[in-house]
């Protein structure tokens, strides 16, 4: 049998260098909604240090709550609802009005800014950052493009029905309020 090459030799010898990956990997879905829901339910019951705590590292930014808007507006519970809660977890709030492409976009922006009013009205009231956007298209894709655009995205308050938020693929948690 034939000795190696000088070449050879030397490549045989040196160790493989294995590039060093060190992923950190946050809880799935299900973990990140008991997280959630456990912190939302201590800030309604107003345990505010608590619920900030469980929420972890994540609190160091500016983190919002984006509550979608139907075509009637934002019912008074839902205003309510979703300025204490942001008041009590000091995050950020963000109304986002969506319409189909097809609408006179003059006339939606009218009715849009109109219909939010009681929201960003109370907001201010109780010191709560709080902005509107209204954007046209279909509602699932222009909520996952303002997640991303947004960042730090941390649910979504909706009143849709359970069978619309099943067949939603949004990349963030979506809590319903029933009103």
């Amino acid at each position: 049998m034939p000795k190696p090459s000088h070449k050879v030799r030397e490549a045989m010898e040196l160790p493989l260098k294995q590039p060093r990956i060190a992923l950190r990997q946050r809880g799935g879905w299900r973990e990140a909604m008991e997280t959630y829901g456990e912190a939302l339910s201590l800030a309604e019951a107003g345990e505010n240090a608590l619920a900030r705590e469980i929420l972890g590292d994540f609190h160091a930014e500016h983190r919002k709550i984006l509550v979608l808007a139907e075509q009637d507006g934002v019912p008074g519970a839902m205003v309510t609802y979703s300025v204490n809660l942001a008041e009590r977890l000091c995050f950020d709030l963000v109304l986002l009005s969506v319409s189909a492409p097809e609408r006179r976009q003059e006339d939606f922006e009218a009715r849009a800014r109109a219909a939010g009013q009681p929201l960003l009205d109370e907001a201010q009231r109780r010191g709560v950052r709080c902005a509107h956007i209204l954007r046209q298209g279909q509602r699932d894709e222009v909520l996952n493009a303002v997640t991303l655009e947004l960042r730090r995205v941390e649910f979504v308050i909706t009143r849709r029905p359970e069978a619309e938020r099943r067949q939603a693929a949004l990349m963030v948690p979506e809590f319903c309020l029933k009103c």
